[in-house]
């Protein structure tokens, strides 16, 4: 009798426990509705492996982190189980792990700035550079900054190769929706020099931008510090890396020291 109350009591905490798991979401792509309030999905949204999530687009994506199991995927693309005319997945039968292998370099006690030609290439996100929208990107001293030496971007625009000027303070580059809002592929971010009233101007990195704002992903990171909480600081930056790497592009480990604190 003693053995088999145990095992009910078991039973029951293990339920409750599988029962009580939340999964929080800390990336959309696309237009995600949760099914069971027809609502659109939120970052920071609690969601049971339970719920279901219909995708209005077959690139979409959705990441979440659970407290207790990590980070995890489900793409549109390769949903299972699901409805024949729309894209419906439930968490249980769809969530992948998150399995980045991205590695920040380390940090150079001597940081003057980045260098702009390998900052901008990135083989292992296929070039895809996560840029924080009007923060001031700090570039090494050997590259000036002022009316006559300037970085700027050149990028296809219906057909037509087009210049768009970097703006920039003292303290940095400055990339901005504005600058950003008409590529669709990839850019070259140029750099041109005056020497002796002599202009020169010179390709640096091809790369496709992707453009957030700092308070997207603060929202983002304040929720992976919730999951796994701020003792293991080392743990904490490998897991906001590689979120960001995934679903973003690369981010620098002085950039994301600088301007989020990690």
């Amino acid at each position: 009798m003693f053995r088999k109350l145990t095992f009910a009591v078991f039973i029951m905490i293990s339920l409750a426990f599988v029962q009580a798991e939340r999964y929080y979401v800390t990336f959309i792509k696309g237009t995600v509705i949760l099914k069971k309030t027809g609502k659109p999905l939120k970052i920071g949204d609690a969601l049971l492996s339970t719920d279901a999530l219909v995708f209005k687009e077959s690139s979409g994506k959705v990441s979440c982190i659970s407290p207790g199991k990590g980070r995890f995927d489900i793409n549109a693309a390769k949903i299972v189980g699901g409805g024949k005319s729309e894209l419906l997945a439930v968490l249980k039968s769809n969530l992948v792990p998150s399995t980045s292998t991205y590695r920040l370099s380390t940090r150079s006690m001597m940081f003057e700035g980045n260098d702009p030609v390998t900052y901008f290439s990135s083989l292992e996100t296929q070039d895809r550079i996560l840029l924080i929208e009007n923060e001031p990107f700090i570039v090494k001293p050997i590259y000036k900054l002022d009316a006559s030496n300037f970085f700027f971007l050149q990028y296809p625009v219906n057909g037509n190769l087009t210049t768009h000027k970097i703006e920039h303070t003292d303290r940095g580059l400055l990339f901005s929706g504005k600058l950003l809002a008409t590529p669709s592929g990839p850019v070259t971010l140029c750099y041109q020099s005056d020497t002796d009233g002599k202009a020169k101007s010179s390709a640096l990195a091809k790369f496709y931008p992707v453009l957030a704002n700092k308070e997207e992903i603060t929202k983002q990171i304040e929720l992976i510090k919730s999951a796994y909480g701020t003792t293991d600081k080392k743990k904490l930056k490998t897991e906001v890396t590689g979120h960001l790497f995934d679903n973003y592009g690369k981010i620098g480990g002085e950039e994301l020291s600088r301007v989020f604190g990690i």
